[in-house]
């Protein structure tokens, strides 16, 4: 122990005795660290943090994916079907299944939108979760008639009655229909996709409307037996399906189906870029640690004379060692006190993008794991940076050292191979990183200017959640005794709009472009088309809106008209297709006049294509248009089969207007409230803003490598500056006999340059390979360049070329300047 502290009363000598070098250090250090400690915490708490269910190693998530490939978060199935597989099936012990409704939640100060959990009354047992008051659903509470039950998540209880003990039993409206609260959730159970104000209900499973082997509405999820693989369910899942797909041809999907764990179900979507960053943030500290690395090789040979006389009086070469990695320990804890400051800063900026993205996005915060990751990080860093420095600094023979009267004598070949080395490695990982950012940033200018088929300027778009009873799925009651919203409520509200001055066109659709919790899709078949199986017939986004909705956006028609006042309630449904259900369905035809089948049998059943208008987006800018086919809304009454799904479950409301965005907000809240206080509007925003918010993550990716990589220039830049400075001290005494015996300025200006430039062409070339390793990785979050976009390349290797030259350049004229009178004597 005695040497330990010798040794650290000494390294904090020598530290003080060079400040500029132990604050260079620290500052790299620490932004190496604390942006790595930052994205260990997301790392650690998206996808390590245990989910909190007791069963969270059993639990299975199923979906239908075409070829076998991952597309989407979740899939749903028929009822018919997950009876099938739930009776057939070998592998699993439990299977449960549930549904997503965003109903309006009352018995509170003002109506509330809370995403409600509808399901088997078995799904919160089959997690491995139970109330914390109260009791778990039972096989009765799925009867007709008593499953209006509620178990409410602990933040639903707190936020909205205020932690009542006394809450069982007490009655609430959802949608207007009475449902009584039978138990509480224990804190920090998110389910499925991370929400905090959920409710449960269970699943009425004799609902007629689920009985239909076509109507995929339900959600599974699978608890297998004790030792069982995902890949054994998904091998006897598939083997089933084959069997309903023989059994029942015209309804079944031919996707093949796939299994995996349920955490890495919903955390796949974020996973890629979450690795992709975190492989960012590790280049940034490698070139820290290489950058401290050479510092320290410059600094230890400028010691030389030092350690010579330590090792002539007897310090074995461990002893030489230990002190030096002593040192280098010091700094990286110095930097990872620092890196903790970093860390919370960069973390401010993750929760903010990160929120509502990831799984526990908007509780990431530094814990215990991320102290420990420090400590590791600082341990690993004292030896990536320390290691070479301290056994160069042992190795040097005493009588050399003795030798060297000054630091100009020169340095040893092989310490200066070591520190080209670092210097190289600096520039790979700096373009590395660069192309990454370039590609992101290329990404994000192509998506920004996309044709997105509709206009956004002075628009202002949010969404209605009717008081209305009933499942989404299906009507409730008589249809002839229903009051029909399109009379009542939409047709009112658009003629109250319209006349507000200010108001240039108002509509309303089911959904509005790019929006991606909301959707509604059916197979298309076509009138003058022979049958075929639904699992090879096009699928196309379904939608009901007015004739103001295409004003409101802009939306141009290609052929044939738009939707207008003789469309009636009493005449055939008009259908507006886009080109992309054109290109799909009528490659060769004339669209005008085609049927597409809309309901059951009857004089409903088929709609009459009028118009086609030009395609729009409809999830994402980066994601191409989809077939979809709009109704006209107000011609759809409570007899036809669509309207429960299309009228009564989620409108969005669009308002063109001159007026102030906040403005137009208040007049639509005042107007739907005025009709029906009892609505809840969602998401009321200016349009440019919700298309600026699905270009979050790939703003998020372009920032956050932009920041990395601007990080890894200015550390690369400041290395071959250091590492050329210093060489030019080194080499003091040789460039002034050089100058004394006639060579040219510009001669000693190209000899340090000359260096330099191979050092950046090595580090550029092998940067260029490592940055086609990583171009397929790349490719799968770029849109309008390929994952090696060469015209980025260029750009990022001519700015960085620019910028190392730059750097070179003050030593090399430096040198160029040197008086070779005065280098001589200072010998």
């Amino acid at each position: 122990m005695g040497t330990v502290g010798q040794d650290l009363r000494f390294a904090l000598r020598q530290l003080r005795k060079s400040p500029a070098f132990t604050l260079t250090a620290i500052v790299t250090l620490a932004l190496g660290i604390g942006v790595n400690a930052a994205m260990f915490s997301v790392i650690e708490q998206v996808l390590l943090r245990p989910l909190p269910y007791a069963n969270q190693s059993r639990l299975v998530a199923i979906d239908n994916s075409p070829n076998g490939q991952t597309v989407s978060n979740s899939d749903t199935f028929s009822l018919p079907d997950l009876r099938e597989y739930k009776a057939r099936t070998h592998t699993v012990e439990d299977i449960g299944w549930y549904t997503f409704q965003l109903p309006t939640l009352g018995g509170t100060e003002n109506p509330q939108i809370t995403p409600q959990i509808v399901g088997t009354p078995n799904l919160l047992h089959l997690l491995g979760v139970h109330p914390r008051i109260g009791r778990e659903f039972t096989a009765d509470d799925a009867q007709p008639g008593r499953n209006h039950v509620l178990i409410l998540s602990d933040t639903v209880w707190h936020k909205y009655y205020n932690a009542d003990a006394g809450i069982l039993g007490r009655v609430v409206p959802i949608n207007g229909d009475p449902y009584t609260i039978v138990g509480v959730l224990p804190p920090d159970i998110y389910f499925p996709m991370g929400a905090e104000d959920e409710t449960f209900s269970p699943l009425n499973s004799d609902d007629k409307a689920l009985q239909d082997r076509s109507s995929r509405a339900l959600v599974p999820i699978v608890l297998v037996r004790p030792g069982v693989t995902p890949e054994q369910t998904q091998a006897e899942f598939n083997s089933i399906h084959q069997q309903l797909l023989h059994d029942y041809p015209k309804d079944e999907d031919a996707d093949h189906i796939l299994a995996q764990s349920y955490r890495d179900s919903i955390t796949r979507g974020s996973r890629p870029a979450l690795v992709a960053l975190n492989w960012a943030v590790l280049a940034v500290w490698l070139i820290a640690c290489a950058n401290v690395a050479g510092l320290m090789l410059t600094r230890t040979n400028g010691r030389r004379r030092e350690i010579a006389i330590r090792g002539a009086l007897g310090a074995q070469r461990g002893r030489i060692t230990q002190q030096f990695l002593t040192e280098s320990l010091l700094l990286a804890l110095a930097g990872s006190a620092a890196g903790l400051g970093i860390a919370f800063v960069a973390l401010r900026l993750l929760r903010k993008y990160l929120a509502d993205s990831v799984l526990y996005g908007a509780d990431i915060h530094i814990n215990g794991g991320v102290f420990a990751f420090l400590l590791g990080a600082s341990c690993i860093s004292a030896l990536l940076f320390g290691l070479a420095p301290a056994w160069h600094a042992s190795s040097v023979p005493a009588q050399e050292g003795l030798r060297e009267g000054t630091a100009a004598a020169g340095t040893s070949r092989r310490q200066a191979m070591w520190r080209d080395g670092l210097v190289v490695t600096e520039i790979t990982l700096t373009l590395a990183l660069l192309v990454a950012a370039g590609l992101m940033m290329r990404t994000l200018l192509s998506l920004r200017h996309t044709d997105l088929g509709f206009a956004t300027d002075h628009v202002v778009t949010g969404s209605m959640f009717m008081p209305t009873h009933g499942a989404w799925w299906t009507a409730a009651g008589d249809p002839k005794a229903t009051q029909n919203l399109v009379n009542t409520f939409y047709h009112p509200l658009l003629q109250k709009l319209s006349t507000t001055p200010g108001v240039q066109a108002a509509g309303l659709t089911t959904v509005r472009p790019l929006t991606t919790h909301v959707n509604f899709s059916a197979g298309v078949h076509a009138k003058s088309q022979p049958d075929v199986p639904s699992s090879r017939q096009v699928q196309a986004q379904v939608r009901a809106a007015t004739i103001g909705y295409f004003k409101v956006f802009g939306i141009r028609v290609l052929q044939g008209r738009l939707f207008n006042d003789e469309d009636t309630p009493t005449t055939p449904i008009a259908l507006i297709a886009n080109q992309a259900l054109v290109k799909a369905v009528f490659p060769h035809d004339n669209p005008l006049g085609q049927q597409i089948e809309i309901g059951d049998p009857g004089p409903r059943q088929w709609g009459t294509i009028v118009g086609v208008v030009e395609d729009s987006h409809q999830r994402s800018a980066g994601e191409a248009a989809q077939p979809e086919f709009d109704m006209n809304l107000e011609q759809i009454t409570p007899a036809d089969p669509m309207y429960p799904i299309l009228v009564t479950f989620h409108t969005d409301i669009a308002v063109r207007s001159r007026l102030a965005p906040g403005v137009t907000e208040d007049t639509i809240r005042r107007d739907v409230h005025a009709l029906v206080p009892e609505i809840a509007i969602d998401n009321l925003a200016p349009m440019q803003q919700i298309v600026d918010d699905s270009l979050g993550n790939q703003t998020l990716a372009a920032r956050l490598l932009g920041i990395f990589g601007l990080a890894a220039l200015l550390i690369a830049i400041a290395g071959i500056y250091g590492l050329l400075a210093y060489s030019v001290s080194q080499r003091t005494r040789e460039l002034g006999v050089r100058i004394a015996l006639g060579a040219a300025r510009q001669d000693i200006l190209w000899l340090i340059l000359r260096h330099a430039c191979m050092l950046l062409a090595a580090g550029i070339a092998i940067g260029l390979a490592v940055a086609w390793a990583a171009s397929g990785v790349m490719r799968s979050f770029l849109y309008g360049a390929a994952g090696y976009d060469l015209a980025t390349v260029l750009l990022v290797v001519l700015a960085l070329g620019l910028c190392a030259l730059a750097a070179s350049y003050i030593p090399a004229r430096r040198a160029a300047g040197i008086d070779p009178v005065e280098a001589l004597r200072s010998e």
